[in-house]
């Protein structure tokens, strides 16, 4: 299991808790890189405003956007990009994509074919744009 932790700092923490039966043990990776505990772990605890849950990594891997800046507020090809990526989020910020479909790298790809100048992009998290995937 995973423990995702907003630090700082980056730190790396391995905890092994007793669980009933004998000789067994509860191995948890405690890490503020979400991505590296999706890599290496069945099962997530998260922070989910004033709650901790525990998701499956599947369920967490949906969360996963593209947050887009673009070089300029008005993109005319908008409407392509709407049909292209269900579930795209525009501001004045830019575009946030979710990438359940895709890898980020085949989003930016898509977003430069209709002409998007993209300045900067990174991976996030958001279950607001996914609330859907969510198991409650």
């Amino acid at each position: 299991m995973g423990a995702w932790v907003r630090a700082s700092v980056p730190h790396l923490g391995i905890y092994q808790l007793p669980c009933s039966g004998p000789r067994s043990r509860f191995v948890v990776l405690a890490s503020s890189d979400l991505g590296y505990l999706l890599g290496r772990c069945r099962e997530v605890a998260v922070r989910e405003r004033e709650r901790t849950r525990v998701l499956p990594a599947e369920v967490v891997i949906q969360w996963r956007a593209l947050q887009v800046a673009t070089a300029t507020p008005h993109l005319p090809g908008i409407q392509r990009l709407e049909v292209e990526f269900p579930g795209l989020q525009a501001s004045m910020l830019g575009l946030l994509i979710p990438t359940r479909l895709q890898s980020p790298e085949e989003v930016l790809a898509r977003c430069l074919a209709q002409g998007v100048r993209v300045t900067g992009s990174r991976v996030v998290y958001t279950c607001a744009a996914f609330e859907e995937v969510i198991p409650q």
